[in-house]
């Protein structure tokens, strides 16, 4: 019984070996490689660059609501102005049950948000956009982050591979004090 739990774990750990592996050789650390990821994984998924959200953002008016959906302590580094923090497509759907309202999604570099854009989609949601490259070219570009004591420049990199799309001098894993 011993000899096959030891197996099996072994199985488990060389299926996860392996698919890090083909993931970090897909995904790579530039952008092109995000986009042609995100592409071949959700293609019905609509973006926006982050050029487009801030003109929108100028321009005043009603945007429509912005969700963050990062992990807690990514939220409380920085996040958009006004962002409500919804991790999954089930807390999006509660928080906003109008399957015809526009959402816009982001997360670090526009992966998970667009996994939770697919989501909504696939719960009948038809107005929701991915912000492309998100938080991390938001932050890059130098627009405005903000966190519990107001605005900052800073942003969590997530993880080592996908903190390399994060200008180094702009890594926190948790807020200044």
């Amino acid at each position: 019984m011993a000899t096959g739990l030891v197996i099996l774990v072994m199985k488990e750990l060389l299926v996860l070996a392996s698919l890090t592996s083909l993931f970090g050789s897909l995904f790579g650390v530039d952008w092109e490689a995000v986009d042609r990821l995100i592409a071949s994984r959700f293609p019905a998924v609509e973006s926006l660059t982050v050029a487009e959200l801030y003109r929108r953002h100028q321009q005043g008016g009603n945007l429509p609501p912005i969700i963050d959906v990062r992990a807690d302590e990514e939220f409380q580094v920085s996040h958009l102005v006004n962002a409500f923090h919804l991790e999954s497509a089930e807390q999006i759907a509660a928080r906003f049950p109008d399957l015809e309202a526009e959402l816009i999604l982001y997360c670090s570099v526009g992966y998970r948000s667009a996994a939770v854009a697919d989501a909504l989609r696939e719960l009948g949601y038809t107005r929701i956009v991915n912000l492309r490259h998100s938080l991390f070219e938001w932050a890059n570009q130098g627009l405005p982050l903000v966190n519990a004591q107001g605005p900052t420049p800073m942003a969590h990199p997530f993880n080592r591979r996908w903190g390399k799309l994060l200008r180094p001098e702009l890594h926190a894993t948790r807020p200044a004090s």
